[in-house]
């Protein structure tokens, strides 16, 4: 299958930012799973590329002239080919992501919602069948700064805190789990930004538990980044100098058609 992407993000400043560093990962890499065909950035700013120590491929932009206004651009084409993750393409053994982060530290309530299920595939996927039940989606319910203890006491929260939750649980059940940003196709309107799940390393293979589609094979998804937790795979990540207030908006078109599969 060949899904086209269509991706825009646009930052509005209060008043003029005078300069900007940010880390972009939006450009996919090729894997055993996905082979990516055509791809453009597009960016204000000076730009160079990089491989962060996950694996990922960085895009660097840089701006130091006054601007109200960053556009981010993204699009290309991605072949999905089905087939299974691999055993390990990590730089790192899978040991590393049992490693906690601020936002995936579980509080006494993930603990006990976790030691209610066992550490292998079944126990997983009951896992994120239960927890998708316990937490309802919700567009702007939590922020990026929300950690998975707080998500899971509020009951709701976006893709990013079913797979913080999620990645808490496992990793309170000895099971090494990372965090994935990236695209999924899906039939309708339902997904208009970037998506996030989780994989977590099975006896010798990586598998894909996606809590907010309680999906457990990857056959639409596109993956950008991998990282301990959100801040590590966020698509963008900066500082800047003024500014004032930010507004953001950001939408993402997944899209399969005759045209891309010839």
């Amino acid at each position: 299958m060949k899904l086209h992407v269509r991706h825009k993000t646009i930052y509005r400043y209060q008043t003029p930012v005078t300069s900007t560093i940010q880390y972009i990962r939006l450009r996919p890499r090729n894997t055993t799973q996905q082979k990516v065909l055509e791809w453009s950035l597009e960016m204000p700013g000076e730009t160079s590329q990089m491989t962060d120590g996950f694996g990922n491929q960085v895009t660097v932009m840089t701006l130091d002239e006054p601007v109200s206004e960053i556009i981010l651009s993204a699009q290309g084409l991605v072949e999905l080919t089905a087939r299974p993750l691999a055993r390990n393409d990590s730089p790192f053994p899978p040991q590393v992501f049992l490693r906690n982060t601020q936002l995936t530290q579980p509080d006494e309530a993930l603990k006990d919602f976790a030691g209610r299920y066992s550490a292998n595939k079944r126990g997983l996927m009951r896992l994120m069948t239960h927890l998708r039940e316990e937490v309802t989606y919700r567009s702007g319910a939590t922020t990026v700064t929300h950690t998975a203890s707080e998500a899971f006491s509020q009951k709701e929260g976006v893709c990013q805190d079913h797979t913080h939750i999620f990645l808490a649980c496992c990793r309170f059940l000895g099971v090494p789990v990372r965090y994935v940003s990236g695209y999924i196709h899906s039939s309708d309107d339902q997904h208009l930004e970037t998506h996030a799940w989780a994989e977590a390393y099975l006896g010798s293979n990586w598998q894909t538990f996606d809590v907010v589609n309680t999906l457990n094979a990857p056959e639409s998804h596109i993956k950008l980044a991998i990282g301990l937790d959100y801040q590590d795979a966020a698509p963008v990540r900066g500082v800047r100098s003024g500014g004032g207030m930010e507004t953001l908006s950001t939408i993402a078109r997944v899209s399969q058609s005759a045209a891309a599969n010839q």
